[in-house]
């Protein structure tokens, strides 16, 4: 490994689809208001050929940039040198690496080779990794892995030194936590915003094209649909939705098949997909706190999801320090598996509930912003617009169930915070974790001797804040001084 290498060549392939990609959207425009009209001279076939001129620069800098890109392990580094028209020169040394994170596309998987992403404690650029190795061959890629792991523990690796022990090693040490069935995909995919998010996706597209769409024909041939009957709407309306859930469950199954996560002596690896294969691998000493997050639907039926924060490094998701470390389970099986995980972490159901007197101020804090447009409503459509009042109800009941749903504990060094958006939170955070402590209370708390809680954890650029609103003041000062270092 301490020798130059290049990645292989499907490397300049897949950075050429990747500028196609951003390029598609200006193409196919390009092409749709070329095809109009007739042809009568060199001119007017010069979008085409500005295509054809971009689409081979774009190729050969892709080879180019292949050529380029070397790396090579040397001296406790992995040096990376790279660069179009400027060489540029990059030494990252094994200790700052936190993470090797692999993943398998459809370009990847015929060739056995893997894309590495190199996540490092303290990253020049938090919203990106500090090196990526964008096609390399995946014995060459755990051969990495276990070069950098052994020098990081202060064990010297031989050249050529066979991995098998060490890989040996390796499995002893690894510990199988969990693996998603097929049912809790299901239940994943029922009780997601995937619809929406098909339909919106659709809409993204369209959009695109807004010059192009004759919408007065469109519209016209929609009160046709209109007038041929309402039944006939609701069908055509049940289907579309009804296809739209069926791509986002085969989306939810592609994305999140073969999930697991495994544990080894310092770090969590979450792996998933089935057409792209994703490896993740946490750092136990980075994440900052646990919380387990329900929405209405997943909490009636007993399902919820584990997200850790992480104090950046590896993300799951693109540009995100929160990480989904379980998507959906069994509520009821989350303290074994993060018993297995964290076992420093002490997970209870008893908490310190809200003050009553306080639900007033909670049902007022979810439904007081309706009252402007609720009056200008009454006075316009003056009988009928009274009607609007009933929109108070469902955010008068939101509020309710927030106060409801909020909370509080302390166990030794572990502060507990309970509470409610349109989700519910139940975060669990240590002492020594905890970035800020805040206890505010403001002059209409103050009448009736409430206060608010909220803590801040390191988790990407401005950090991840929970909040509780309205608790006892004496309660409040209790988890202020349980913080404090006075």
């Amino acid at each position: 490994m301490s020798e130059y290498k290049r990645l292989h060549p499907v490397s300049a392939v897949a950075n050429f689809l990747k500028q196609l990609k951003e390029l598609i959207i200006p193409f196919v425009l390009l092409f749709v208001l070329n095809s109009r009209g007739e042809k009568s001279g060199f001119w007017d076939y010069m979008p085409l050929i500005s295509m054809g001129v971009v689409l081979v620069v774009v190729l050969v800098a892709g080879v180019i940039k292949w050529l380029r890109f070397t790396y090579r392990l040397e001296e406790g580094e992995l040096r990376i040198e790279y660069g179009l028209f400027v060489k540029k020169k990059r030494y990252i040394p094994f200790d700052r690496i936190q993470s090797l994170n692999f993943s398998e596309g459809i370009i990847h998987r015929p060739f056995g080779l893997v894309k590495v992403k190199v996540e490092t404690a303290g990253s020049s650029n938090p919203r990106e990794s500090e090196a990526e190795l964008t096609a390399i061959m995946k014995e060459e890629a755990l051969e990495l892995e276990r070069i950098i792991y052994r020098e990081k523990k202060g064990q010297a690796v031989e050249e050529g030194e066979v991995p098998a022990a060490h890989e040996e090693e390796m499995l002893k040490e690894e510990k199988h936590v969990f693996k998603m069935s097929a049912r809790d995909i299901w239940v994943l995919a029922a009780t997601s915003g995937g619809v929406g998010v098909i339909l919106s996706g659709v809409g993204v597209f369209l959009s695109q094209f807004s010059d192009l769409i004759p919408y007065e024909a469109v519209f016209d041939e929609v009160m046709v649909f209109v007038k041929s009957g309402l039944v006939f709407i609701a069908v055509l309306v049940f289907v579309v939705l009804l296809i739209a859930w069926i791509i986002s469950v085969g989306w939810t199954f592609v994305v999140y098949g073969d999930f697991k996560i495994r544990l080894t002596e310092e770090n969590i690896v979450i792996t998933r997909g089935l057409l792209e294969k994703k490896q993740v691998t946490v750092p136990l000493n980075r994440v900052q706190g646990v919380r387990i997050v329900e929405n209405p639907v997943r909490q009636l039926l007993g399902y919820c999801t584990v997200v850790i924060e992480n104090a950046g490094g590896s993300v799951l998701e693109k540009d995100s320090s929160t990480i989904k470390l379980i998507p959906v389970v069994k509520k009821k099986r989350v303290p074994d598996l993060l018993q297995a995980i964290f076992p420093d972490y002490e997970l209870t159901d008893e908490f310190k509930r809200l003050p009553k007197r306080a639900v007033r101020k909670y049902i007022f804090r979810a439904s007081f912003w309706l009252i402007v447009p609720v009056v200008i409503l009454a006075v316009m459509f003056w009988p009928l617009g009274l009607s609007s009042l009933l929109l108070i109800i469902p955010f008068g009941l939101l509020g309710f169930f927030q106060h409801r749903a909020g909370g509080w504990g302390i166990t030794g060094n572990q502060l507990v915070l309970r509470y409610r958006g349109i989700l519910k939170h139940t975060a669990y955070m240590k002492k020594s974790r905890i970035q800020a402590l805040d206890s505010r209370q403001t002059w209409f708390q103050g009448r009736r001797d409430l206060s608010s809680i909220s803590t801040t954890l390191k988790s990407g650029q401005t950090g991840y804040s929970s909040r509780v609103d309205d608790l006892e003041l004496e309660d409040a000062a209790r988890i202020y001084h349980w913080f404090s270092h006075e």
